[in-house]
């Protein structure tokens, strides 16, 4: 069989939920209503580094966009990218197509439209801290920090790489189909 030339960059836990935050997660490994379409077609997979765990490991909190939005994370996720976008500039050049990046809506690192907002501060020991933190929590529009730094580094390098998302809480209404219009747009 002969090579497609052709990928998909995904967000990490599209192909390993185990590497999101304890607690999340709707499917029981990879996201089969996406990654199986992708594979039927021929398409190769770039699996992204998960820079929330590698920053943070497993034993992480939930976080929002406001509190990953720091130099420290910023530059461990260019960090991350750099040998990323080293082999996909390489790959461009080479003739490969890259189909463009599948983040997810609503994370504070891998949101493409949408991203999680709403930190308050505080401890979450006292008070009415935890009550405040939690109703604060909101969807908006917005990247999350990963792909915010993606988007800087596709561009900084003079690619054009298409970005789309899926939001997760229904794995089963995902569809291939419709995120391969979103990157043809």
């Amino acid at each position: 069989m002969a090579r497609g030339n052709r990928y998909v960059l995904l967000s990490h836990c599209l192909l390993n939920v185990n590497a999101k935050v304890l607690g999340y997660g709707s499917y029981s490994g990879a996201m089969k209503s996406l990654v199986l379409p992708i594979i039927e077609e021929g398409i190769g997979i770039f699996q992204l580094p998960c820079a929330e765990a590698t920053f943070g490991g497993l034993k992480r909190w939930g976080m929002t966009v406001e509190q990953y939005d720091t130099p420290a994370y910023r530059r461990h996720c260019r960090w991350l990218l750099e040998p990323v976008m080293d082999q996909v500039q390489d790959d461009i050049a080479n003739g490969v197509s890259v189909l463009g990046v599948v983040g997810i809506d609503g994370s504070p690192s891998c949101g493409v439209h949408q991203t999680c907002y709403g930190y308050c501060g505080g401890t979450i020991g006292s008070g009415d801290w935890v009550d405040r933190s939690t109703k604060s929590v909101r969807l908006d529009r917005g990247q999350g920090v990963f792909m915010r730094i993606l988007s800087d580094m596709i561009a900084e390098r003079g690619l054009s790489v298409p970005m789309a998302s899926i939001f997760e809480g229904k794995p089963s209404r995902v569809s291939w189909e419709e995120i391969k219009k979103e990157l043809q747009r």
